[in-house]
């Protein structure tokens, strides 16, 4: 088994791989050959724990992502990943890191299929590690020039123009307010801190322009929100990575089903645009929404692009295979 610590995934991370990794899984997912079980979501005394497994019989590959703790005192991340056909297991890994990025790689790939081709311009609200890396994600499927960002701290916007401008070699501009940030830009980034503040939505439905493509990653709990209900009312087409898990889950999508603006029932999933059976555009001139939860096939795929390319480098300790094996 490989076991490979926080330093050791950073720099076995790569985005193009992992968007390939991605969009191969949920194409697996379309095919039929997933086995996906709602992710377990169990309370603890300190805050929660939560378990998200997956079954890729088309690659070979399973395993899962564990993670536990709570808003106030933060939270740890476990991905595990097997080999079916041996039993062995391959690598466990920790996906603080990986959890940003394969969100950032998930965010690429709805990116490829549902923003204008030609997008060279992004709005990005939000100036922490996954509004880093779904940035980066958009960046890995389209040629992006300028990049405008807005975050309520001056002095953390401003770092992120700096940053961001060296590692993905864009340029990058400081917004006063967040309307400004995605005011005539073609990819919208709303990847936000949603917890904390009276009034937590950062991006407001009234914003969005003919033919943008808007991207929103961060409201993942029934008590958290990001956007607002007018966002998913002006969207044309709406794709989530799992429709029962949105609905249930993420505070932004209760309230819009609430009020009457989303029908569930006719929202997309992202393995059914990428396998080809629905649209994720259909016209230049249409506003298009993807609003992700994260699933487990996407921390699995990720996994095992991170453990390929940990091998390729020597990254990681390798450890004995310490389970035994017992036959009947």
């Amino acid at each position: 088994m490989l076991l490979l610590d926080a330093e050791a995934v950073v720099e076995a991370t790569s985005m193009a791989a992992l968007v390939e990794g991605v969009e191969a899984g949920a194409r697996e997912e379309f095919a039929g050959t997933v086995v996906l079980p709602p992710r377990l979501n169990l309370p603890s005394g300190s805050g929660f724990f939560r378990i998200m497994p997956a079954v890729l019989n088309g690659s070979g590959w399973m395993g899962f992502k564990a993670f536990h703790g709570s808003i106030k005192d933060g939270v740890r991340y476990l991905i595990a990943i097997y080999d079916q056909k041996s039993g062995v297991l391959l690598a466990q890994m920790d996906a603080h890191y990986l959890t940003a990025a394969r969100t950032g790689a998930t965010t690429g790939v709805a990116t490829r299929y549902m923003a204008p081709e030609g997008a060279g311009t992004v709005g990005v609200i939000g100036s922490g590690l996954e509004a880093r890396t779904n940035l980066a994600g958009v960046c890995a499927v389209r040629n992006i020039a300028h990049v405008k960002v807005f975050s309520p701290s001056a002095e953390r916007r401003a770092a992120f123009a700096r940053e961001v401008a060296e590692t993905l070699n864009v340029a990058v501009a400081p917004a006063d307010d967040p309307a400004a940030c995605v005011r005539d830009v073609d990819i919208v980034v709303v990847a936000t801190n949603t917890s904390g503040r009276a009034d937590p939505i950062a991006y407001r439905g009234a914003w969005a322009e003919a033919g943008q493509h808007i991207a929103s990653i961060g409201s993942t709990m029934p008590i958290l929100r990001e956007i607002d209900v007018d966002a998913f009312g002006r969207a044309d087409i709406v794709v989530s990575d799992s429709v029962a898990q949105l609905v249930e889950e993420s505070g932004d999508a209760i309230d819009a089903v609430r009020q009457g603006v989303c029908d569930p029932k006719e929202l997309r999933l992202l393995k059914d645009v990428v396998g080809g059976a629905v649209p994720g555009r259909e016209r230049d001139d249409q506003i298009t929404l993807f609003k992700s939860v994260g699933t487990a096939v996407q921390d699995v795929t990720a996994g095992f692009a991170v453990y390929q390319e940990a091998l390729k480098r020597g990254l990681g300790r390798e450890v004995p295979d310490f389970l035994e094996l017992k036959l009947f």
